[in-house]
């Protein structure tokens, strides 16, 4: 099969890793994968000498010229199906399909209210909360979308060597006594930073060793990062955070946590809770959008309530002295990982809705 994939980020963040991690894998199944993209994208730069030939483009919609030229390379490549990942790429997915016929799938791994998602063929939701959302809101029909979850690289994640996990700890100055909490993500509202930060008075007054560990993009919510900031000094925890920034080397950081905490209120699916799993590390995670997808409460990691720091605290503070429930939890969420969030199951899944909107196409 001939598949166009169209990525419009030009950074990295779970739907963007999606795109990667799945061009590779049809690729190696046999596909022949063409992937649009921004000249100055990371994903481009992933793909450096790999099977996967990369166009660039700026996806600009108007004047209708870029249009008209991928339109033209869908043509000359002979592409069976367009797929679509990121909002400005789903919108100009969607005129392509008008412009050209070839059949659009949409991978929907976040919620926003945009009418251009009931023209694509069929959309594919990362999660049930997802799917839910963009049937509601978006008006999708029924028909025309299903639940295929995303998949990680488990192998890169399980194969981090205790070396990389004493030398971040090493870098970061702590001692083999200590403990670290992880959050994983860019320091925005929706992912509730804020709510953990709340809980560490009462974690430390029980673990006096934790540290809270922060990986993530600290530009996109400026204001709400100096509010953390400041309620970190006020409650006097300030100096047990460490700020490491945007990371790219998240198998080397899962390493290092002893607890793993997606502090939530919104998650399209949770691709952290996912890599914490790969890696083995017990995984707090609100109850909101498609982290309890992930997360078997009690069996592979916690879930508690959203925007509850109380709760928060309990878990992480029962996983922090209970180092055989850590490995439990730890040992079955790589398994989970392995047997449902695994590249060769859910491209099985994908593969199988591309033959149908192709077929769809030819039979009309």
């Amino acid at each position: 099969m001939n598949i166009m994939e169209i990525c419009s980020g030009t950074l990295v963040n779970g739907a963007i890793v999606h795109c990667l991690l799945l061009s590779r894998e049809l690729a190696r199944r046999g596909h022949r994968v063409i992937l649009v993209c921004h000249p100055q994208s990371w994903i481009r730069r992933q793909l450096a000498g790999e099977p996967v030939e990369v166009v660039c483009s700026d996806l600009r919609r108007w004047p209708p010229d870029e249009l008209q030229r991928i339109a033209g390379i869908l043509h000359d490549r002979r592409i069976d199906v367009i797929h679509t990942h990121m909002s400005r790429a789903h919108f100009f997915g969607v005129l392509l399909r008008f412009l050209t016929g070839v059949p659009c799938v949409a991978a929907a791994q976040h919620q926003h209210i945009q009418l251009h998602w009931m023209f694509n063929n069929y959309v594919i939701a990362c999660s049930d909360a997802t799917r839910r959302y963009h049937r509601w809101h978006n008006l999708v029909r029924p028909a025309q979308i299903e639940t295929i979850r995303n998949f990680i690289d488990y192998r890169r994640m399980a194969e981090v060597t205790d070396d990389a996990r004493a030398s971040l700890r090493a870098s970061l100055a702590l001692d083999d006594d200590s403990l670290l909490i992880g959050v994983v993500g860019d320091v925005v509202p929706r992912k509730g930073l804020v709510h953990l930060v709340g809980a560490l008075p009462k974690i430390l007054r029980a673990v006096p060793e934790a540290w809270l560990l922060v990986s993530g993009a600290r530009h996109k919510a400026p204001h709400y990062v100096a509010g953390i900031g400041a309620l970190a000094e006020r409650l006097g925890v300030a100096s047990r955070i460490i700020w490491l920034g945007h990371r790219e080397d998240v198998d080397q950081i899962m390493a290092a946590m002893d607890v793993c905490v997606l502090p939530s209120l919104a998650e399209p699916l949770g691709m952290v809770t996912l890599e914490a799993m790969a890696a083995g590390r017990p995984v707090v995670g609100s109850r909101v959008g498609g982290i309890p997808e992930c997360i078997v409460d009690g069996e592979t990691g916690i879930l508690v309530p959203p925007a509850d720091s109380h709760a928060l605290a309990e878990a992480v503070i029962s996983l922090l002295q209970d180092p055989a429930r850590r490995r439990t939890l730890g040992e079955a969420g790589r398994k989970r990982v392995q047997e449902r969030f695994s590249p060769e199951v859910q491209t099985r899944c994908v593969e199988a809705v591309f033959s149908r909107v192709t077929h769809r196409r030819k039979a009309a």
